[in-house]
């Protein structure tokens, strides 16, 4: 339809808003409470614009555009609205700005200078309103409140948990916890960013800098498998914090804590900085000059002296693109077949018949499509914070979500089936209980498998059950990874049966778990830490232990790779390096170095690359490297990957009674989260306890502690919770920790003797 805007034609379309017209063709309009994604309350009154034809200006985030309407946005009436409504909102507000974190990036700093007045007919003392300690990521100062509600509505419309609440009325009213206690919700940062003043603000980031100091660069991130986009704001040469890039296809404008406050783990106390040798079994420091030469004698010397058979190379998925295609090539060119990134997995048998990379199998914005979306070992809330959105939004568009997990946490979202299972009886779940699920197969149906499922050590009977069960319901069937680029391990060739884009190898190696278990002679780690990244950290200590020699590669000098390693070689994190990830949807994103690192810090791509010279004629720089990962990967359509597990089989026997399994935690999952010390201090990081079922309690009853032998090392302890929702015989660890002891197997079972 035709409408005008300050005399000028515009065609908009039909239930368009005024300010939603404007914004897209590019006449701005003030605005408090107003925002795209979330629901209209037109409570500010900030965007008051004349319409020709009425008297009394309307606001123009609430007031859709009809036939031949003509508004003005210039207009005597639209100034003296817009200037009485910022009166009214600067009564109670403090004049802080000199120590307020907002100034410089204030909504109400901008809008008042450009519509208020210089002074104010109301002498009244401003009201004072004491501030409460929600989060340790959030810091409060709600005097500056000026009631937009945008922290409340986000809440209550975009992640779904209700925190914060609007109390009392009037004078008296105030934004605050709705039960008293800390903001948890994963995705809380977002409400720094919707604040337009400077009520709630970056914790961590509090008095560090001024925003004019600041200098942004764009980045991806490296926690999870969706890639969501990220600016950073840095200040001499040290990130500060972290805001949301607007990706309408990934995160739209939000980001996850995890995402928000990650980059803290860059600057931990443990960072390796310069290269180490081993000698009489203590580290110490070499000389950078000759590093390259002294690990290129080592690799060569192990070959001849030991054979490329019993070398382990082994590579971290959190690695960038090109981290991971000069790794494969590397050793690939050297004879090594031993090369693998799937060190959280027990189960192999799956592996020939596995897709070229793991997908979703659909655009990420195309969740709301579904009628019908299977949830199974993954909880989202916790562990890909920024898809509970897409899937909140597919819930309001009347789609199914079932739950088919081995953990008893909730989902932010509603859920329609939820069930608690362990790894034996989820077969007969999906087998025999499809009837209780009811989904029909010319439904539009989505199976999304988590990460949880790689570690069980039954894996490939999962799959194979979950691929009959597909076939009953029609589904398309994707998965969620456990690193950030899972993908690009499996399609640029990090796998000891597979060359790059899926073809078969000529000479098949040893997988991850096989290498660790048979005590090979060399072992190669990149990116890797032995305590967290393996299915059971037990038999990799036992293996560094045995071996002649250990080179790793990492940002981080853990308690085993100190006690263990020959040779460390410091790497760059993301942020100190140029890189690429592609996400769990196929798209190929690349970034630029954000920050620059320590001396004597390389990027892992360099240092491979210098490798590589050493050993052939090829050497790239990173805009050639880049160019030939992209053209390898030009032709891959995640649509046309046909999964098929039918004919696979476990070759691993599930004897014990009880099934144990470590909880994916939010804030543990990679090497730089967990060392992020404002995620490290919120209630979900600091959860380390037990959780057993109900049988496995009555047994221990009269003890008032759980006593089990688990890997040869025993455990007993009084600091467990008692779920009654969950299967027989299970215990739930929420971290891979105990008490300074490291449970080993990630997801095992055994048997408890009373």
């Amino acid at each position: 339809m035709k409408v005008f805007i300050n005399n000028r034609e515009y065609t908009a379309e039909s239930n368009e808003t005024i300010i939603e017209l404007c914004d897209k063709v590019g006449i701005h309009i003030p605005r408090f409470c107003y925002h795209k994604h979330l629901s209209v309350v037109a409570s500010c009154r900030m965007c008051l614009v004349d319409i020709e034809g009425v008297n009394h200006a309307q606001p123009a985030c609430s007031t859709p555009l009809r036939e031949n309407m003509k508004v003005f946005t210039h207009s005597n009436k639209t100034k003296i609205a817009q200037k009485n409504s910022m009166e009214f909102l600067l009564i109670n507000h403090p004049l802080d700005c000199p120590i307020c974190d907002q100034g410089g990036e204030c909504e109400l700093q901008d809008v008042s200078l450009e519509h208020g007045d210089d002074h104010s007919t109301y002498m009244q003392l401003k009201r004072v309103v004491i501030d409460k300690d929600i989060s340790p990521l959030i810091s409060t100062d709600m005097t500056r409140c000026i009631h937009c509600s945008r922290c409340v509505r986000f809440g209550e419309e975009i992640s779904n948990v209700k925190e914060l609440g609007l109390l009392n009325r009037g004078e008296d009213m105030k934004i605050d916890v709705v039960i008293e206690g800390e903001v948890t919700s994963e995705l809380s940062g977002n409400m720094i960013d919707l604040c337009p003043v400077g009520a709630l603000n970056n914790k961590p980031y509090r008095y560090k800098a001024r925003t004019w100091d600041l200098k942004q660069h764009a980045g991806i991130s490296p926690h999870d498998c969706l890639g969501s986009n990220i600016y950073y704001h840095t200040y001499n040469n040290k990130i500060l914090r972290a805001v949301p890039m607007e990706n309408e296809q990934i995160n739209q404008t939000w980001l996850s804590d995890r995402d928000r406050f990650g980059y803290e783990g860059i600057y931990s106390k443990d960072r390796a900085f310069k290269p180490m040798i081993s000698q009489d079994g203590k580290l110490i420091e070499c000389e950078n000059q000759i590093l390259l030469d002294r690990l290129n004698h080592i690799i060569i010397n192990a070959i001849k002296n030991h054979g490329t058979e019993n070398i382990g190379c082994l590579i971290s998925p959190q690695s960038t693109s090109e981290e991971l295609y000069l790794f494969q090539k590397l050793f690939k060119s050297l004879g090594i077949a031993n090369i693998d990134h799937r060190t959280n997995e027990r189960d192999f048998s799956y592996q020939d018949d596995y897709p070229i990379m793991p997908s979703l199998g659909i655009n990420i914005n195309e969740i709301n499509e579904f009628q019908n979306i299977f949830l199974i070992g993954v909880n989202i809330k916790s562990e890909f914070p920024i898809l509970s959105i897409h899937l909140n939004n597919a819930v309001k568009d009347k789609t199914k979500i079932f739950s088919i997990n081995f953990d008893m946490l909730d989902e932010d979202f509603p859920v329609f089936y939820k069930k608690i299972v362990n790894n034996k009886n989820i077969l007969s779940l999906l087998s025999n209980d499809i009837e209780e699920i009811n989904v029909q197969p010319n439904e539009k149906n989505l199976i999304i498998i988590g990460p949880t499922v790689s570690q069980l050590p039954n894996q490939s009977d999962v799959l194979s059950t979950i691929n009959k069960f597909n076939e009953s319901i029609n589904a398309r069937i994707g998965f969620l990874t456990d690193f950030c680029n899972n993908t690009s391990a499996w399609l640029l060739g990090n796998l000891p049966h597979r060359d790059i884009c899926g073809k078969k190898s000529k000479i098949i190696g040893k997988n991850a778990y096989e290498m660790i278990s048979e005590k090979l002679s060399t072992y190669i780690l990149f990116n890797l830490e032995p305590e967290h990244d393996f299915w059971d950290s037990n038999i990799v200590e036992s293996a560094l232990k045995n071996s002649k020699c250990n080179i790793i590669f990492t940002s981080y000098i853990t308690p085993m790779i100190e006690k263990y390693a020959d040779m460390v070689i410091p790497i760059s994190t993301f942020a100190e390096c140029d890189g690429s990830y592609i996400n769990i949807d196929g798209t190929f994103q690349s970034f630029s170095k954000i920050v620059e690192p320590k001396k004597d810090i390389s990027s892992g791509w360099s240092i491979l690359n210098n490798l590589l010279k050493y050993n052939s004629s090829d050497i790239y720089d990173i805009k050639t490297l880049r160019s030939e990962i992209k053209d390898l990967i030009k032709d891959i359509d995640i649509r046309n990957f046909k999964i098929n597990f039918k004919n696979v089989k476990s070759k691993n026997q599930l004897e014990g009674n009880t099934f144990i399994v470590t909880r994916r935690n939010t804030y543990k999952t990679d090497s730089i989260v967990r060392r992020a010390e404002s995620l490290n201090m919120t209630m979900q990081s600091k959860d380390n306890n037990i959780y057993i079922s109900n049988n496995i309690a009555n047994q221990f009853k009269d003890n008032g502690y759980i006593d089990f032998e688990n890997n040869n090392i025993r455990y007993k302890t009084n600091e467990f919770t008692v779920k009654t929702n969950l299967p027989d015989n299970t215990i739930i660890f929420s971290t891979n920790n105990l008490n300074g002891k490291y449970t080993g197997p990630k997801s095992q079972n055994i048997n408890i003797k009373i």
